[in-house]
């Protein structure tokens, strides 16, 4: 009896203790909830106050309206309906469709099988050409999308194609050079900057590395055509046109954007508007992915965390969206020191989504150091032809040449300036914040050790004959006379698009 009555009781402890653990299980994710969206409002409330118009409806209704004659994202569904295949892109024959700039330096002409490439490439496309020209007239572009629930998965039509408008204008350009016509080689890219700068505003991220990938093939180019031959007219506006645009905010915008939109995301999660679907977030597309069972369960395990995983993402990305007030030398340095948060269940969203704020910051510093040294570059090149000699210094360029020499927007320094053997070179330090001595690489690798910036040539190294391809090359420029050795001497290829 007494057994059965002992039994009697530990059976009852356990369900006692059953039930309170299931309890008290509850009551944790019920806390864990309630504690997120007690955060949450408080965060809200903050960016209300501090910055009222940060939804994305407001941000999207804020890039205002353009006249279809002034709007260049009007010329992208005739230039893709115009194109003689289903994209762009000049590339060597064979399977590894090998770009045909690689390992090209910007002062030789291409090989054989390159430029028949580039006859290749724009067999059949006049008509896209002359469209593509006309973005020198358009300096302006708005395009709205259809924004999806889950942010995520909103389609960016047209953003593609403009990549090939600046892809076929950087070929045409360097056919002209070839034809010996360098001045409408430069006009082409005005068109180029044009066509990089009608994403203006976009809240995404795409569209901002887009624009840094124009930007950058328009500043290669410059070296390029400025390497190749000699041209007379059109450099001054240019030169404004490059310093413009390396003035534009295109970092900040986009984060601001892509916090509205991942805010919009978390909003139609909380709502069931949309189902969690982590896995499906995971592979960038919410909510379009049938979940297996173990989905369903780490979707279960996750929804308590949802609140607070919204609040720490917001709060995270205003930090970034504040270092906007800084100084763009130390924002590098002061992004690197918000904390990420770590990947496990409360933070989960927010270690996925942020890390990309690095990768795209930095490509921005790069690029407004290239667009900054190739308008410097064609500011000496004004004074070389004024004066038949490189200046001595980039101080020594007239004021009316060049108002002020650029900061370097990795230190904070003007731009530096160097003589070679066969000319000189304007540069950055680079993202490993180092003086190199301009050792400026074109292979599109970015390595500690180099810098970033634009060679000039003297004019008896002008459009020097195609060089021998190799899979490794080293050495292809002469190293002064007494200079230590700069070791490889390859970097960004003229068309490098940058980050995809």
């Amino acid at each position: 009896m007494r057994r059965i009555r002992w039994v009697r009781y530990t059976i009852a402890g356990l369900v006692v203790g059953f039930v309170l653990f299931v309890a008290g299980f509850f009551y944790q994710r019920h806390s864990t909830r309630q504690e997120g969206q007690v955060r949450l409002a408080a965060v809200t409330a903050h960016l209300d106050e501090t910055d009222p118009r940060w939804r994305i409806d407001d941000i999207d209704a804020d890039r205002g309206w353009l006249n279809d004659d002034q709007n260049s994202t009007l010329l992208i569904p005739r230039f893709k309906a115009a194109l003689a295949s289903k994209d762009f892109g000049p590339v060597r024959p064979g399977p590894n469709r090998e770009d045909v700039f690689i390992g090209v330096p910007p002062n030789h002409v291409l090989d054989d099988e390159a430029a028949a490439a580039l006859d290749a490439a724009m067999l059949g496309n006049n008509a896209a050409l002359a469209i593509a020209r006309s973005f020198k007239d358009y300096p302006r572009g708005l395009r709205r999308y259809p924004i999806t629930p889950d942010w995520i998965g909103t389609l960016l039509p047209g953003l593609q194609e403009t990549r090939w408008v600046v892809a076929m204008l950087d070929t045409e350009a360097e056919r002209l050079c070839r034809d010996g016509r360098p001045g409408a080689a430069l006009e082409l890219v005005r068109g180029m900057l044009n066509a990089a700068r009608s994403v203006d505003g976009e809240p995404f991220l795409n569209s901002v590395l887009v624009r840094i990938a124009g930007d950058a093939s328009a500043a290669n180019r410059v070296e390029r055509i400025l390497g190749l031959t000699t041209p007379r007219g059109g450099l001054a506006e240019l030169q404004s046109m490059l310093l413009a645009e390396a003035d534009a905010d295109l970092f900040f915008a986009g984060v601001r954007g892509e916090r509205a939109g991942i805010h919009l995301l978390f909003t139609n999660l909380q709502s069931g508007q949309l189902p969690i679907g982590i896995s499906a977030a995971i592979a960038g597309a919410p909510g379009s992915i049938k979940p297996s069972a173990a989905d369903h369960v780490t979707d279960w395990a996750y929804e308590p965390h949802l609140a607070g995983d919204h609040a720490t993402y917001l709060e995270t990305v205003t930090k970034v969206v504040e270092l906007r007030q800084l100084p763009e030398h130390q924002q590098r340095a002061a992004l690197k020191a918000i904390p990420v948060p770590p990947k496990e269940r409360g933070t989960l969203f927010t270690s996925l989504l942020f890390p990309i704020f690095h990768k795209v910051h930095d490509a921005q510093l790069r690029s407004r150091a290239q667009l900054r040294c190739a308008a410097t570059a064609l500011a000496a090149e004004r004074f070389r032809q004024r004066h038949g000699r490189w200046p001595s210094s980039l101080a020594e360029i007239p004021k009316d040449v060049l108002a002020a020499v650029p900061l370097d927007p990795f230190d904070g320094t003007p731009l530096k300036y160097v003589r070679r053997a066969d000319g000189v070179t304007v540069y950055s330090v680079g993202q490993d914040e180092k003086d190199d001595g301009g050792n400026v690489q074109w292979d599109g690798d970015i390595k500690p050790g180099t810098d970033v910036g634009i060679r000039l040539f003297d004019l008896s190294q002008r459009g020097l004959p195609s060089i021998p391809r190799t899979t490794n090359p080293t050495r292809l420029f002469p190293v002064p006379d007494g200079a230590d050795d700069p070791g490889t001497q390859l970097g960004p290829p003229p068309r490098d698009l940058g980050p995809s």
